[in-house]
């Protein structure tokens, strides 16, 4: 058995620590960083998918506070003649048609994965406009990471009474099925997500509109035999007009008449494919 030279054992140490002395502290620091912030992904997205697995095909309603009607609470003309209906939702998917009985302004269900994600409701009447304001109050809720919850509102209107419709969505799809409805305002604006605004079939007054999307596709449908004009600002992203002309600009139905009563779209979409479909 040979003894080991102290000359030899200093040279090895020495040799083990150069190893180290060529590594830049820096971008050392930056690794582990960027290992942390990859493990944190890696383990939140399991997290988001186990979660979104594990819900039933049946999720629970969760009532308004402010109504003893379990499902859906209904919101009644009483006397109005028309309406201005304001939602503002957060994350999940939002669902707006006709459809609401005739003594009624508007019918909502909403689905929810915690009590606390109720939405806030107000109510006004100033002459005979009735306004009703939903507010999703869930992204304020300490169950931040509850990715569980499936969020979802359903909101039918009344066909009859001339509605001013003001939608925001933060994050989801949005589904706005708008051709049985007398519009005279429209404005949406949506944040991350899929939009689809519907207004096929469309036999309601004239009205302006404004539609605002940040990061999504965004499909519009608008009957060929209307008198619409639809103006664009568009980011990154194709635009696809589908029965549409070119009028300085803008596209038009092929009918279109600027002496007649017009209605006026316009669009500012940031990021993805707009569609635009005259049918």
């Amino acid at each position: 058995m040979t003894a080991e030279t102290p000359g030899k054992d200093n040279k090895d140490r020495a040799n083990g620590l150069g190893i180290f002395s060529t590594i830049n502290p820096t971008r050392l620091i930056l690794w582990l960083v960027a290992i942390t912030i990859v493990s944190f992904v890696i383990g939140f997205s399991i997290l988001f998918l186990a979660g979104g697995m594990s819900g039933s095909p049946g999720e629970p309603v969760i009532a308004f506070k402010q109504s003893a009607i379990s499902n859906t609470t209904a919101f009644p003309l009483d006397g109005a003649s028309a309406g201005n209906i304001l939602l503002t939702f957060g994350p999940g998917k939002l669902e707006v048609s006709g459809g609401a009985s005739d003594d009624t302004l508007m019918e909502a269900t909403v689905y929810a994965g915690s009590s606390g994600w109720d939405p806030e409701v107000s109510t006004s009447t100033v002459g005979q406009v009735k306004t009703i304001s939903i507010t999703d109050k869930g992204h304020h809720s300490k169950e931040f990471f509850a990715v569980d919850a499936k969020r979802q509102w359903k909101i039918h209107l009344n066909e009859q009474v001339p509605i001013g419709l003001d939608v925001t969505i933060g994050v989801g799809d949005s589904r706005l099925d708008l051709g049985n409805l007398n519009l005279t305002t429209l404005n949406v604006n949506a944040g991350v997500g899929e939009s689809e605004i519907d207004l096929g079939g469309y036999h309601g007054g004239r009205f302006d509109a404004v539609i605002t999307s940040g990061v999504g596709d965004l499909k519009i449908r608008v009957p060929s035999s209307s008198n619409t004009r639809i103006t664009t600002s568009n980011g990154l992203g194709d635009i696809d007009a589908k029965g549409f002309r070119s009028d300085n600009g803008a596209y038009v139905t092929p009918g279109y008449d600027s002496t007649k009563p017009v209605n006026e779209i316009q669009i500012m979409h940031k990021v993805g494919s707009v569609t635009l479909e005259a049918v």
